[in-house]
C-alpha cells in the first residue's frame, strides 16, 4: 500500500490505517525509538504512543512524507520519555550536542533562529556529511552505525562529527545564538 493510501485511511478514520502504517514503517520508527531509549519495554510503550499520536494527528495534518512524519512523532515521544526517565543522566549522544548550549532554554524566537541556522548549516554540507550528521543526531545511531551508513570508518566518522559540531557551534555564535 502506498503512503497516500495510508494517509487516506487515517483521514477516513479506518483502524486499518494503524496496521498498514505498522506493516510499512514500524521497523524504521522502532529503530529511532530504540536508539534513543536503549530499552525494549520503553521502546514498546513509545511505539504505542506513536501510533496514538499518528491517529490523533491525521487529520488535521496531511504529511508530504509519511515516514519522516511518523519517525518525527516517534522521536519526539522517545525524547520526552528519555528526558523524564533520566532527568539527572545524560547519554553520550545528548552530551555531544548539549555541549553546544550552555544557557537556559532560549525564547521562542531564538529557538526558531537556531533551527534555521542548523537547517542552513546542514544544507551547506555535502550529502555524506549531512547523512552522517542525521544518522548520529536525529536517528540516534551509534557512531559506528552512522559511519557504516555513509561507508567510512568509525574513527573517520568520529573526527568528522567533532569537526561538524565545532563548525556548527561557531556558526551559532556568529548568528548571536548563545552557546
Amino acid at each position: 500500500m502506498n503512503d497516500a493510501d495510508i494517509i487516506d485511511l487515517f483521514w477516513a478514520r479506518a483502524e486499518t490505517a494503524i496496521t498498514e502504517l505498522g506493516n510499512k514503517y514500524d521497523p524504521l520508527a522502532r529503530s529511532v525509538a530504540m536508539n534513543i531509549l536503549h530499552d525494549r519495554l520503553d521502546t514498546e510503550e513509545c511505539m504505542n504512543d506513536s501510533y496514538l499520536g499518528m491517529w490523533n494527528s491525521l487529520p488535521p495534518e496531511k504529511p508530504q512524507v509519511l515516514p519522516a512524519f511518523f519517525t518525527a512523532v516517534t522521536r519526539n515521544i522517545a525524547l520526552k520519555r528519555y528526558r523524564y526517565r533520566s532527568a539527572s543522566k545524560r547519554s553520550a549522544i545528548m552530551e555531544e550536542l548539549t555541549d553546544l548550549i550552555t544557557s537556559a532554554p532560549s525564547p521562542e524566537e531564538e529557538i526558531d533562529l537556531a533551527a534555521k541556522v542548523i537547517s542552513d548549516f546542514l544544507s551547506a554540507l555535502d550529502k555524506p556529511s549531512r547523512v552522517l550528521f542525521m544518522h548520529r543526531y536525529y536517528m540516534g545511531d551509534s557512531v559506528a552505525d552512522a559511519a557504516k551508513a555513509v561507508g567510512i570508518t568509525e574513527n573517520h566518522a568520529g573526527v568528522k562529527l567533532s569537526r561538524m559540531r565545532a563548525k556548527l557551534k561557531k556558526k551559532l555564535r556568529e548568528e548571536g545564538i548563545t552557546v
